[in-house]
């Protein structure tokens, strides 16, 4: 028994750590995309 709550609590944290790796990783994409799309509007103002 517990080894079953050892390994069921390491799931809990691997899947976690997964989750907020990808949480993460989303909002560093929708950031950059921003500023891409902010230099853009600066490029087009400039010329």
């Amino acid at each position: 028994m517990p080894m079953f709550t050892i390994l069921t609590v390491l799931t809990a944290l691997i899947s976690v750590m997964f989750i907020v790796s990808v949480a993460s990783t989303v909002s560093a994409l929708r950031r950059e995309s921003e500023e891409v799309k902010a230099f853009d509007e600066k490029k087009h103002s400039t010329f």
